[in-house]
């Protein structure tokens, strides 16, 4: 099963490629970026509420949810943006740097998340190779930029 969510997570990785290039066409049509953005936003919703019906889940737990702290609802505020920073960047930057950006940005996070323990996941301290990984990625995203 891990070798199958590997596949799925690449190919999904090679459609954020596209994404923020397709969603930029959605802005120009819409006249705002913003508009794009919400209209990704709700295919999303409408895409996952499709699947949740052909796997035959159940209901979610809407009062599990009420009872998380506010902070744990912010990632649908982290998606939205994350959306609407894509389809501006890649149309001036293109798909290779904002691609790459992204990753730098989550690597960074991801190291600081993992140094504190933060979220609930095991502390990974940060360490010279990890350091190292993610400075090489910048520089990466220097040469797809500017080289």
């Amino acid at each position: 099963m891990s070798g199958l969510l590997a596949l799925f997570v690449v190919v999904m990785g090679a459609g954020l490629s596209a994404q923020p290039l397709l969603n930029a066409r959605v802005g120009a049509a819409a006249g705002h970026p913003v508009w794009a953005a919400l209209f990704s936003v709700l295919v999303s919703s409408a895409t996952l509420l499709v699947v949740s019906q052909l796997l035959r889940l159940p209901a979610p737990r809407l009062g599990g949810i009420a009872a998380l702290p506010p902070l744990m609802l912010t990632g649908g505020v982290i998606g939205a943006f994350v959306v609407l920073a894509a389809l501006m960047a890649a149309p001036r930057l293109g798909a290779a740097t904002t691609v790459a950006l992204f990753i730098a940005g989550q690597l960074v996070m991801s190291l600081v998340i993992d140094h504190f323990g933060l979220l609930g996941v095991p502390e990974h301290e940060l360490d010279l190779k990890r350091l190292l990984g993610v400075l090489l990625l910048v520089a990466g995203v220097v040469l797809i930029r500017f080289a």
